[in-house]
């Protein structure tokens, strides 16, 4: 996992199982792009997904499910995908700004990051809200 990459935990009771977790995040994401899907037994990936974010993040849902408890461990995963854009966009910025201005590009980039936490976070919030 790297600095810039998303990765959080949340317990949630599936009471209609993972199909409408799945469903439900993509149809979230799918109403302003058309994204690649990929749907498994339990686990989503969306590749190249613009998570409310201006840089794209290649986001994997997994869930994980405790019968004795039922309940269920939902694994978000999104790893940063525009890592070639950055990596230009910091060797432009040594001999153009000296170095100052690579300081601004881990800020964008780090901020991103807490955008796109907060956005999945807040799904899966309203997702709860709706079981």
């Amino acid at each position: 996992m790297g600095m810039f990459d998303v990765e959080f935990q949340e317990e949630i009771n599936l009471k209609e199982g993972n199909k409408s977790l799945f469903e439900f995040v993509k149809k979230q994401f799918l109403k302003d792009k058309d994204y690649e899907t990929k749907i498994e037994k339990e686990s989503l990936s969306i590749p190249k997904c613009n998570i409310n974010t201006y840089l794209r993040y290649n986001l994997n849902i997994t869930t994980s499910t405790n019968k004795k408890d039922k309940t269920s461990q939902i694994l978000v995963n999104a790893e940063l995908h525009d890592t070639l854009i950055l990596a230009i966009l910091v060797i432009l910025a040594i001999p153009f700004t000296y170095g100052i201005g690579i300081i601004f590009i881990v800020i964008f980039t780090y901020y991103q990051k807490i955008q796109a936490t907060k956005h999945l976070r807040k799904l899966l919030e309203n997702y709860k809200s709706t079981i």
